[in-house]
């Protein structure tokens, strides 16, 4: 069955990454779906996730808007950038972080996991 889901409605979730505010909105718990996920993200200014993997899920993401945002994936941790317009493919087991290190302005974006049926199922595991 259909389903529209308002992000309005939505509490964001601040435990799963602490530092940014992610609004969990296609999950199995909302929809029923087991196989993928969607999330939307705000990255607030000068922020930046903790460094891990996804044992469970291929993480998908797409910058909508804000400053340029710094990815460092893998055990090199090299740098890659997303602006708005641009999309980001991170596979399952590839160790991953990302930065807004803008002064005042937040990145926005929308991501999700394929693989699994919500953020927590994707088997997140900190390196650092």
């Amino acid at each position: 069955m259909a389903k529209v889901i308002s992000t309005k409605n939505l509490s964001p979730d601040l435990k799963y990454e602490p530092g940014f505010e992610l609004k969990f909105g296609i999950t199995d718990e909302s929809t029923g779906i087991e196989t993928a996920t969607l999330v939307r993200t705000h990255f607030p200014a000068k922020s930046e996730s903790r460094a891990h993997y996804h044992e469970s899920g291929d993480l998908m993401w797409f910058h909508i808007s804000g400053p340029p945002a710094v990815w460092l994936i893998g055990n090199e941790k090299e740098k890659h950038v997303t602006e708005p317009g641009d999309f980001i493919y991170i596979p399952r087991g590839e160790i991953h972080n990302t930065i807004n290190s803008h002064e005042t302005e937040a990145v926005e974006g929308v991501g999700g996991y394929g693989g699994c049926g919500n953020p927590y199922k994707s088997g997140k595991i900190f390196v650092e």
